[in-house]
């Protein structure tokens, strides 16, 4: 009697750009939201514009991520059985439970932004209470791959580390992008003094965004050292994500997306804020791209990377 045994294997890596594009997509709507929140808390609404902007891309970014990982799990309605399935110590289950709750928060909270009124207690405390599942909801994307132990690449600490500082960059890249277009649009940006004012409004968030670059670079660092000086099984998993992945990686996500940022940043304070305020206004635009478009191929480098075959080590 004959016995055949039949594998179903999946030809390359399982999770593709789809999952990457939630995360990235999710991470930036998670940014957008906390960015509206504090800037809220922090000058009891008196930037209403770029608030409002912030407040309706959170549930427009959340809301894509999570339709996109929805069908790519092939059965999007099973995501509801994450509410009779209590599992809190799965990352997975967080986004289950939590994401679907935060995406009706955030809607809710974008449409308190509709009036003129500049304080407003409701909001402010809406705010307050989406403010913690945001952060859980980061920390979810961020935990996703690092705690797959079978994926080296993935399973170490600055990688929820890199994630949690990623949703916050490319969240105020977005909503700063998104914010001088709806200003070039509205003709706002030909005068002079609403971008002066502007320019004097946002330094604390450039500075804050400058920051929060540097302390990427160095995470990314400290990541890079934990692989290539790790067991060898660490190693080889940063050497086969280097070969497919590595010009995404470094050009992309580490050169296009944070280092020529912080450079461009310092060299148009260098130039003088008063006396360039055009250059400021296209370093902003220029700048938030580039971080959005390093943000989203270092998660795909990422992904698709820690999904390579390593060598089996047989130890004799």
């Amino acid at each position: 009697m004959n016995t055949e045994i039949i594998y179903e294997i999946q030809s390359g890596p399982y999770w593709d750009w789809r999952v990457a594009l939630d995360l990235f997509l999710g991470g930036a709507g998670i940014g957008a939201l906390l960015f509206a929140v504090l800037l809220d808390e922090r000058f009891k609404g008196k930037y209403q514009r770029i608030c409002r902007t912030a407040a309706w891309l959170a549930p427009l970014l959340v809301g894509a991520g999570l339709l996109l990982v929805m069908l790519k799990m092939g059965r999007p309605f099973h995501l509801f059985l994450a509410y009779t399935n209590f599992n809190p110590t799965s990352p997975l289950w967080w986004g289950g439970v939590f994401q679907p709750l935060l995406l009706v928060g955030a809607f809710v909270y974008a449409l308190m932004w509709r009036g003129d009124q500049a304080q407003d207690s409701a909001r402010t405390w809406l705010g307050r209470l989406l403010a913690p599942l945001a952060v859980i909801v980061g920390a979810y994307h961020g935990m996703l791959l690092s705690v797959i132990v079978a994926r080296p690449l993935w399973n170490t600490g600055p990688t929820v580390v890199a994630a949690m500082l990623g949703f916050v960059s490319t969240g105020i890249a977005v909503v700063m992008l998104v914010h001088l277009i709806r200003m070039k649009m509205a003709g706002r940006l030909a005068d002079e003094a609403h971008v002066a004012q502007f320019l004097d409004n946002m330094r604390v968030v450039r500075n804050t965004l400058f920051v929060v670059l540097l302390l990427q670079l160095g995470t990314f660092f400290l990541w890079w050292l934990s692989l290539n000086f790790g067991a060898l099984q660490d190693q080889q998993a940063l050497a086969a994500a280097n070969e497919i992945c590595g010009p995404m990686f470094w050009w992309l996500g580490i050169v296009v997306g944070l280092v020529l940022p912080i450079a461009l940043g310092a060299f148009a304070v260098w130039r003088g804020e008063a006396s360039y305020r055009r250059l400021q206004i296209g370093v902003i635009g220029l700048t938030s791209f580039m971080i959005l478009l390093g943000g989203f191929f270092f998660r795909l480098a990422v992904l698709v990377g820690g999904q390579q075959d390593l060598p089996v080590n047989i130890t004799f």
